[in-house]
């Protein structure tokens, strides 16, 4: 997978968060999202360590037999979803660094 497709899934996968449900379920379709459309063997290696780290957040925030407290449970969602946003701006950085490198080729020939 591209970065340019990257970051096209994981816009998707912070919309899954601003939908009307309780967090469980909002983890929960977000798991069935990153299973299908995010596998981790295709995640580029720039991003492997901190997609793994959200796939674990989300895999933790979907079990809902957990037993975690509410404002734990609130303050973990809005630890991934930053997590989220910073794995976006880190991918959204290698496209620009990508494309300057283009350019620069472009001109240099």
């Amino acid at each position: 997978m591209n970065n340019i497709a990257l970051i096209v899934k994981l816009r998707e996968l912070l919309v899954i968060f601003m939908h009307t449900r309780s967090l469980p379920e909002k983890a929960a379709d977000a798991l069935r999202y990153c299973q299908e459309h995010l596998p981790i063997a295709e995640i580029p290696i720039g991003a492997y360590g901190e997609y793994s780290d959200i796939f674990e957040q989300i895999v933790f925030l979907s079990d809902d037999k957990s037993r975690t407290a509410p404002d734990d449970l609130l303050r973990s969602g809005g630890d991934l979803i930053l997590s989220i946003l910073m794995l976006y701006e880190q991918v959204a950085s290698y496209i620009a660094v990508e494309e300057f490198m283009q350019k620069q080729n472009r001109f240099n020939e």
